[in-house]
């Protein structure tokens, strides 16, 4: 913001107390010199109706105007339109072109009048003109001389320049060669890309910082810089060559509504980035209001003569430096730290604009370092004011991580605590983080595997226990049992009793691999049992898949996170057929399709039963790893022979059948399934009575 109000001060107010050294000499070009200040050997003519043409001003007309010699090279916010004489005579025979360069991009109409055969010819240029009209494609308003190296040496010529303008009109005036011109314009390109680059980087860089962050003083300094890049780009004309070459209404207003918009996003980045909310509430209210009236000039601007606001906007932005550099300074003394690469970055800009402006009035000389002062010391500007961002994030997420520490510490213990009643899966599956943000009524519907095991006849085995030594063993069992569900990407949903109701979201072989390795653990617990005295135990386990619901039941001052589905149901149903069939683990069909898939287990058919709550029979199979080793092989070596045995008996074809069950039998003569098979084949009667079989 400072050097875009540099800028217009400088144009504004200080280019006119700068005095010519000489005026009305004639400028005399030669091969030695490169470079010529034309500003010293001019005389003007003020046209105040704006109306004289170039025969009336070199006398053609009947009357010819008296030119002077002005005392300033800025003629300020004029209605009037200028007339410059400018004596030239060639004496340079190596140099092939000459150009004249007006570097004052923002003047409205700028006319080159060099003599013709027939009189004066012109030459037009202006941001009142599309940019392609112009001969020369810069940023500037350069014109090509008619000097052409040893065949114009010695030619003289007054060349006639009419300005005229709504904003200022200022004439800093050169002539170059075309060797000065190209070094020049090289080393211009260099470093207004390098400078141009790094705020488009920087732009783009703090708005991804602020998506990522959501914190809006990334937001108002990707506005500020971006604001402050097409104000300068404006006022130094490559907006109007590169951005909007065909808006002749945006070259001629981009920086009039420009230059009260920057303070606006100064103001309110400096709000959020010094936090002058809380630091500083009062001037926090005056930034407010300077913001508004901010706004409102801007929009003004847009529908007002240039010249009849320009003054305003520029006191107006720069009453606002003191203000924010002020709150800077507060915020600092109150120990805000960030406030130290703010007011770095401010004051390096600043000097920036120092150096430029003591090299424009003479006082330094124009070396690299003075001549782009301003685009040195703004980017140095925005990349601290980007470290200033960083370190204020810094520090807020230091001071949050402080004052949460306590809050987190104790949330933790909580959660843990909480965890031990209400699974952490539960909660995921429910979208919480937390217990505390459970609420009654949070619900989901997701397809998952349900897993039902439950201890063989424990109600026999807890009779020959005292309620403390049934205590102790089911919590023995249970805690044994729980790891492996774990293992395998699954959480329990409760313990009833004896039994276990898990859950498995990820994959139905989750929990058939669960089930076998529960079953395989048996062996080990039961010799650990056996050792301790303790009669061995076994287990069903029973899977089905389907969708079911995920929720919170109960009233407002005692909720219970439960599970509510016909899945459920099945699967416990399923677990409670092992019993009749001597298995290990029965699943139903939906999880034995995944079987089949995967080919990682071994299974065969059990039977087709309609169980209590279904109208259709329910296929169960029988998942055969979960045996032990000796068992798994006489049901493999069986199997061929017990799946034909119960085609034919669904076939109804019952000697057949029998003939098969009979052949398992010999083989394993255990197998429980096969035994209630021929049971049932010697009861019956009709075929109708095999159709299904209810539990």
């Amino acid at each position: 913001m400072i050097y875009a109000i540099a800028r217009v001060l400088f144009f504004v107010f200080l280019f006119p107390v700068i005095p010519l050294l000489a005026g009305g000499n004639e400028i005399v070009l030669n091969d030695e010199k490169d470079l010529y200040e034309v500003s010293k050997a001019v005389t003007f003519y003020v046209d105040k109706s704006k109306s004289l043409t170039i025969e009336d001003i070199v006398g053609g007309g009947g009357r010819s105007a008296v030119f002077s010699v002005p005392e300033k090279t800025n003629f300020g916010i004029t209605e009037y339109a200028y007339w410059i004489r400018i004596p030239v005579r060639n004496r340079s025979q190596k140099v092939r072109s000459w150009y004249l360069e007006i570097s004052h991009p923002v003047l409205d109409h700028v006319d080159l009048y060099v003599p013709s055969e027939g009189g004066y010819s012109v030459m037009k240029a202006g941001d009142k003109l599309p940019f392609s009209e112009r001969a020369i494609n810069h940023r500037n308003f350069i014109f090509e001389l008619p000097f052409h190296g040893e065949e114009d040496s010695g030619k003289e010529s007054v060349l006639y320049l009419r300005i005229e303008s709504e904003s200022t009109i200022s004439l800093p005036m050169q002539i170059l060669s075309e060797k000065a011109f190209a070094n020049r314009n090289a080393t211009e390109q260099f470093v207004f890309g390098l400078y141009y680059g790094l705020i488009f980087v920087m732009a783009l860089y703090n708005l991804f910082l602020f998506f990522t962050v959501k914190d809006l003083s990334y937001f108002f300094y990707v506005l500020y810089i971006v604001t402050f890049g097409l104000l300068q780009m404006s006022l130094n004309g490559l907006a109007f060559q590169f951005v909007w070459p065909d808006s002749i209404w945006l070259a001629s207003y981009a920086p009039t509504f420009l230059i009260p918009l920057l303070p606006v996003f100064v103001i309110l980045f400096s709000r959020y980035f010094l936090m002058t909310f809380e630091n500083v509430p009062k001037a926090d209210k005056v930034l407010i209001v300077s913001s508004v009236l901010g706004l409102l000039l801007t929009v003004v601007s847009i529908f007002v003569k240039i010249s009849s606001i320009l003054w305003m906007l520029a006191v107006y932005a720069m009453l606002n430096v003191p203000l924010i550099l002020g709150c800077a300074f507060y915020v600092l003394r109150k120990g805000y730290k960030p406030a130290v690469y703010y007011l770095v970055a401010w004051l390096t800009l600043l000097s920036g604009g120092i150096l430029y402006g003591l090299k424009s009035f003479a006082i330094l000389p124009d070396v690299f370092l003075t001549n782009y002062g301003l685009q040195i010391g703004a980017g140095l500007e925005v990349v601290l004011l980007s470290f200033a961002l960083a370190s204020r994030i810094n520090m807020i997420k230091k001071e949050k991580e402080e004052a949460q520490a306590k809050t987190l510490e104790m949330q933790k213990i909580l959660t843990e605590s909480y965890a031990r009643f209400v699974p952490r899966d539960f909660l995921a599956n429910l979208g919480k983080e937390s217990i505390l943000d459970v609420k009654l009524g949070d619900q989901i519907q997701k397809d998952m595997a349900v897993l039902f095991s439950d201890i063989r006849s424990f109600t026999t085995l807890s009779e020959l226990m005292t309620p403390a030594e049934n205590f102790n063993f089911i919590n023995s069992y249970l805690s044994r049992m729980s790891p492996i569900i774990q293992r395998h990407n699954g959480f329990i949903d409760k313990f009833i009793g004896d039994a276990i109701m898990a859950l498995f979201e990820k994959s139905v072989l989750d929990a058939v691999a669960a089930g076998v390795e529960m079953q395989r653990y048996m062996k080990e617990y039961n010799a650990h049992r056996h050792n301790q005295g303790y009669i061995p135990i076994q287990i069903g386990v029973g899977i089905h898949s389907g969708s079911l619901m995920l929720g919170t039941i109960g009233a407002e001052e005692r909720l219970e996170g439960t599970v509510i589905s016909d899945t459920v149901n099945l699967a416990s149903r399923i677990e409670s057929l092992t019993k009749i069939y001597g298995s290990r683990i029965a699943v139903s069909e939906s999880t034995v399709e995944a079987v089949k898939d995967s080919g990682k287990f071994h299974f065969r058919f059990l039977d087709r039963v309609k169980v209590k709550g279904k109208q259709k029979p329910v296929s169960v199979y029988e998942i055969i790893d979960g045996d032990e080793e000796e068992f798994q092989d006489l049901k493999l070596k069986t199997k061929s022979d017990y799946e034909s045995a119960v085609k034919c008996f669904y076939a109804n074809s019952y000697a057949e059948a029998k003939d098969f069950f009979d052949r398992v039998i010999k083989v394993y003569p255990d197998d429980k399934a096969a035994q209630l098979y021929l049971k049932r084949l010697y009861s019956v009667t009709h075929s109708s009575n095999a159709e299904e079989y209810e539990t």
